[in-house]
């Protein structure tokens, strides 16, 4: 079956002597794997197509018990050529598609996933001193979509309403309240302030194009950062293995 599909590509890479293999996050069937075949041939136009970040449009010929689809022709609609000038902007970048890559099986489709990788790509090219806050924005609406974002307005373990702080619980994997944590206390317990969660709602209810404009320091974005990705990591087994993470802390580090 001939089908045409806009898709972002996360991975590419070789296989047999003149073809690639591509995996491949598409607005209408989630993520596909696709194969190419001979476009590692000299003056082979396909290949500058086939790279990490482009939006394509693709024609392809799908089989849905195939573990490989074929690409019979791709276009490029946007090639967001800015974040690979930009070092900070490859960091985000890359971990966005990676992060997808890794977290999604094949045929899971999700048009607002596809959405929320667009556009964060999309900022991350148009405005690179804003990574932080668009790499936030990422991880904060990609756990909401999967379904694992905790109530940050309420505790867990009592549903009273946070009052001082929150803490995140790694036994309990959630947020509770500081009455609740005298019965969990751990070394490893995250502590997150009013204001904190303040953003953290900020996150929830700001469309992305209005991102940049929140005013928060960098010692509470590495501290918003360090929550989402330690909630992340022991909600989804695959954080532990996604390649480039340690790049994009050492970012959130330098205050």
């Amino acid at each position: 079956m001939l089908l045409s599909s806009q898709g972002i590509i996360l991975k590419v890479f070789p296989y047999s002597n003149t073809s690639v293999i591509c995996n491949v996050f598409t607005n209408h069937y989630g993520k596909l794997t696709f194969i190419a075949k001979g476009v590692r041939k000299p003056n082979n136009p396909l290949l500058s197509i086939l790279q990490p970040f482009n939006l394509l449009e693709l024609q392809y010929y799908y089989k849905k018990d195939r573990n490989m689809q074929l690409i019979k022709e791709a276009d490029i609609l946007i090639s967001f050529d800015n974040i690979r000038e930009n070092l900070s902007s490859i960091v985000v970048g890359s971990n966005v598609i990676n992060i997808i890559n890794r977290v999604f099986e094949q045929d899971y489709p999700n048009e607002t996933i596809f959405r929320l990788i667009y556009k964060t790509l999309h900022r991350i090219s148009d405005q690179n001193d804003k990574n932080k806050l668009f790499f936030i924005f990422f991880i904060f609406h990609l756990l909401k979509q999967l379904g694992f974002m905790p109530n940050i307005n309420q505790c867990h373990e009592c549903n009273k309403e946070f009052s001082d702080k929150a803490i995140f619980s790694y036994s309990l994997k959630s947020l509770i309240c500081s009455s609740c944590d005298a019965t969990n206390t751990s070394e490893f317990n995250i502590h997150i302030d009013m204001q904190n969660l303040e953003f953290l709602n900020l996150f929830d209810k700001t469309n992305i194009n209005k991102i940049s404009e929140l005013k928060i320091s960098s010692k509470r974005l590495y501290e918003i950062y360090n929550f989402l990705i330690s909630f992340m990591r022991c909600h989804i087994k695959y954080m532990n293995n996604i390649k480039g993470m340690d790049s994009i802390e050492k970012i959130y580090y330098e205050h």
